[in-house]
């Protein structure tokens, strides 16, 4: 018996500890004190199931939810405390409907398990946060733009890169980077073998030359070249654009082909 007491209440810390994290990394907020605020509620929820409580175990619920909110997250106004409360409850009925889901499609399992669904419920929901947030990210710093250079017109999207901070030493101008796809539209006589290993001096590009870089490209320095306009979104044209081929595979990461300095927006 003590056994189980023992591991009801380690169970219980850890699912609470899980619905806390999950809390904060839904609301953005820093937990404190998380200690303090999962061993009262773990005790409470060993304790009440002793007595008949009836609807009294709602109402201590409730209270429980309150406490954790007022011990963890530091929540400037009542609708903090309650979007955070309403928070810890979609949580915790998450958890608890993913037993409930499992228990009813495979029968009774042992204490452990529900641990075990709780870590995964928590890993995944995290995930999908994560992405959801990168999702959001990337769509607010996209933008349409079109290439034009001569008869080429190219038309992409982009996302602004605030790390983007480089610079043709030539002409002073900011680059753009765009990946060997885009490169292909205006040079399809260069193969990605000769762009990639620099081996470009015999082709006619405009106002090619190598700029050295750090960390962005393949090797210490890229290909840079010169169009004849880029415009970004509906507002703004700009002439005589440079721009980068850069192999690093940011569109892997940001989903886009193309790369914004910050000064062209």
């Amino acid at each position: 018996m003590e056994i189980e007491i023992e591991q009801t209440l380690v169970i219980n810390l850890f699912l609470n500890f899980l619905i806390l994290k999950l809390t904060s990394i839904m609301l953005r907020k820093n937990l404190k004190l998380i200690f303090i605020s999962i061993i009262i509620p773990s005790i409470v929820a060993i304790i009440y199931p002793l007595f008949n409580l009836g609807l009294w175990k709602i109402f201590i619920t409730i209270l429980t939810a309150i406490f954790m909110t007022c011990i963890s997250f530091d929540n400037k106004d009542i609708k903090g405390y309650l979007v955070t409360i309403a928070t810890i409850f979609m949580t915790t009925f998450l958890f608890g409907g993913a037993c409930y889901a499992v228990q009813c499609y495979f029968g009774q399992f042992p204490l452990f398990v529900v641990a075990i669904i709780g870590f995964l419920i928590f890993l995944i929901s995290k995930s999908i946060l994560i992405y959801q947030k990168r999702k959001n990210i990337i769509e607010n710093f996209t933008y349409d733009v079109v290439f034009k250079d001569g008869d080429i017109i190219i038309t992409e999207k982009a996302f602004l890169d605030s790390g983007n901070m480089l610079y043709d030493n030539i002409t002073k101008k900011p680059i753009v980077l765009i990946n060997y796809d885009i490169f292909a539209k205006f040079y399809s006589n260069i193969s990605y073998i000769k762009a990639w290993t620099k081996a470009t001096s015999g082709y006619n590009i405009k106002n090619g030359h190598y700029v050295k870089i750090n960390g962005i490209g393949s090797g210490s320095s890229i290909l840079v070249f010169m169009i004849d306009e880029l415009k970004v979104g509906q507002e703004k044209t700009f002439k005589n654009v440079m721009v980068g081929l850069s192999f690093a595979g940011f569109e892997k990461r940001f989903g886009w082909k193309v790369l914004l300095h910050n000064e062209l927006v």
